[in-house]
């Protein structure tokens, strides 16, 4: 089921996203300490959390949706994982004693955290496939 197997993928991907940020928040807390390490690790979630539930939600239907239907919740899932992301991260800054600087590097790390998972994975794949 090709469905099921970018399901799988794709949660593979936020897997390893996670493990990026916790690794980043690690290496923070160990440099600059306890409040350096939290705020990195929010800074991760602030962006990991909408990631899983747009995952969630459009792979969840993907299978019984024709491609132009699953475009638009694509699209849509995308917007509304980015405006949860400014949500968060405001919430965070705004209402959390964190370090500002150390929330901007976990939000900016799962970022790319996600595209280094994404090629890293998506590479295997393609070397395993005929």
């Amino acid at each position: 089921m090709p469905g099921l197997t970018a399901n799988k993928e794709a949660f593979r991907i936020l897997y390893w996203q996670l493990l990026l940020i916790m690794g980043l928040a690690v290496v923070l807390f160990l440099l600059q300490g306890t409040r350096s390490g939290l705020s990195t690790l929010l800074g991760g979630l602030a962006y990991w959390l909408p990631t899983l539930a747009f995952v969630w939600r459009v792979f969840a239907r993907a299978t019984a949706r024709a491609a132009k239907q699953f475009l638009v919740l694509f699209i849509a899932g995308e917007m509304f994982k980015l405006v949860l992301s400014a949500i968060l991260f405001i919430c965070i800054v705004k209402y959390l004693p964190v370090n500002l600087l150390s929330v901007l590097i976990g939000f900016i790390g799962a970022i790319i955290a996600f595209w280094i998972a994404s090629l890293l994975l998506l590479g295997r794949h393609e070397e395993v496939s005929p």
